[in-house]
């Protein structure tokens, strides 16, 4: 494998998918493995230790569900070609329409997996060919607003690399005039002389999960606010109240910031054509917040 066939590799990283529900299980098991190969670890782990790392991964940044399948991605990511699992062969098969062993079967057989060899020595030997796979990854599965709490969550940091998405400026624009330049939540409107300060334009529904780049899917939102809604701190009801997930705790700053907003309404652009999609909405209560 040379540095092309990897980048297509990546770029065609079969993603399961029905309907707009979010997959981040493929992407978080290679972003962890490319965080063991830059601190020098071997290459293969037991499926034990995998699901230990990457379960919290999937609690973390993967959509709200009451159960997180490690093995699907263990298992299947070898079909495209960027992952090994060994140990298997006395391994005991579901039978079907899901053929792969359970979460107990791997453990039982001592089932080990990671990076391919020649994908391994390929980034090992090439910090920055590394980087920018992750920085693939995570611009193709996650917004800007949180890519750092995800790479550092792996053990990478957030260096600029090459192929980062280019951004709508026309989006941001049409979002951040419809909203006043000023968060919808904590009406935040700070300027520098004539220029708006920390007022970013959020989509609801992640251009990442096809989220169009339309005010009907945007927020104007602080940057506080905004990383806060992609995380999941909070999302908006149908009729556009604020909602705090339960799992948000602090003291009086969290309170100021975040707690003392739960079930007070957004302010809503003048124009109704601008406001807040309610499929969108909708897509974020499933997909995004904690619950």
């Amino acid at each position: 494998m040379d540095k092309e066939g990897l980048r297509a590799r990546v770029d065609d990283l079969s993603i399961w998918t029905r309907g707009s529900e979010r997959a981040p299980h493929k992407p978080l098991l290679l972003l962890w493995a490319l965080g063991r190969c830059a601190a020098g670890q071997e290459r293969l782990a037991p499926y034990s230790v995998v699901d230990e790392a990457v379960k919290p991964l999937l609690e973390e940044f993967g959509p709200p569900r009451k159960t997180y399948h490690t093995e699907y991605p263990f298992w299947y990511l070898r079909n495209d070609g960027l992952w090994e699992v060994t140990g298997t062969a006395d391994a005991k098969v579901r039978e079907g329409k899901a053929s792969q062993p359970t979460k107990g079967e791997l453990v039982r057989v001592g089932a080990s997996g990671g990076l391919t060899p020649d994908l391994h020595d390929l980034v090992r030997s090439d910090p920055r060919l590394l980087y920018e796979i992750a920085n693939t990854l995570v611009d193709a599965h996650f917004p800007d607003s949180i890519r750092a709490d995800v790479l550092g969550a792996v053990g990478l940091d957030d260096q600029e690399v090459v192929r980062r998405r280019k951004r709508d400026a026309v989006f941001r624009a049409a979002v951040l005039i419809a909203y006043g330049y000023r968060c919808a939540v904590c009406d935040f409107d700070a300027r520098l002389g004539n220029a708006p300060l920390a007022i970013e334009a959020a989509h609801i529904k992640w251009h990442q999960a096809g989220g169009p780049d339309r005010v009907t899917n945007g927020l104007g939102l602080c940057a506080l606010h905004h990383k806060l809604l992609d995380r999941g701190a909070f999302t908006l009801s149908a009729g556009g109240n604020v909602v705090v997930s339960e799992l948000v705790n602090g003291g009086k700053a969290t309170e100021e910031a975040l707690l003392r907003f739960h079930d007070t309404p957004i302010q809503l652009p003048r124009k109704g054509s601008a406001r807040p999609d309610g499929a969108f909405l909708e897509w974020h209560r499933r997909e995004v917040f904690k619950r």
